[in-house]
């Protein structure tokens, strides 16, 4: 059984953060492309906004509180996943909120700090400073990135449903035994309505 999980507005986010952030990475050493790459900074820095706007906003599993940020969840998953007795989620797993809140945060780090550098510090910074944190904040979101490629990739294997097509399709496999298991014991609580 199908669920539709992904919005209309986390998919467009969602892939139009993955060609903005691979189009500035690719054009970063070249002296030619210098303004469409700070173009694609530009986009990508809209869309983070956008989608924390959204997360605060929105219902369902975009929501910030269906996938809160709980690293002893994170690691009690892990090691589950080792053991192979890890659950299949629906929304976000304990794992995968904290590679969202990592890209989400590196994603502004790498923005702010590629503006104080495309601008020259505004002549309040020292840009050399900036460089360097936009240098290694880069290189720390792409290494994020494919983790969680490779996460997408292992529960995919592991759970049998295709979450790269979910992401395009908005919907998730779902048997109905597991999702009344998932909206009863989530770790992830749901706000009760007053």
């Amino acid at each position: 059984m199908l669920r539709y999980v992904w919005d209309p507005f986390i998919r467009i986010f969602h892939w139009s953060l993955v060609a903005a952030f691979a189009y500035a990475f690719y054009t970063h050493a070249s002296m030619w492309d210098r303004q469409l790459h700070a173009y694609a900074g530009y986009v990508a820095g809209s869309l983070i906004v956008a989608r924390i706007i959204w997360g605060v906003i929105s219902t369902g599993y975009a929501n910030f509180h269906s996938f809160p940020l709980n690293p002893v969840w994170a690691l009690k998953y892990f090691f589950k996943l080792l053991k192979g007795t890890a659950r299949h989620y629906i929304g976000h797993n304990p794992i995968g909120s904290i590679a969202i809140y990592a890209m989400l945060g590196l994603g502004i780090l790498t923005v702010g700090s590629g503006c104080i550098v495309h601008n020259y510090g505004w002549g309040y910074i020292d840009d050399s400073l900036a460089k360097t944190l936009h240098h290694y904040v880069t290189w720390t979101w792409l290494g994020v990135v494919v983790v969680h490629v490779s996460g997408v990739l292992f529960e995919s294997y592991l759970h049998h449903d295709n979450l790269i097509w979910a992401m395009i399709t908005g919907c998730k496999r779902v048997c109905s035994i597991e999702e009344r298991f998932n909206e009863r014991n989530t770790p992830f609580p749901r706000k009760k309505a007053r």
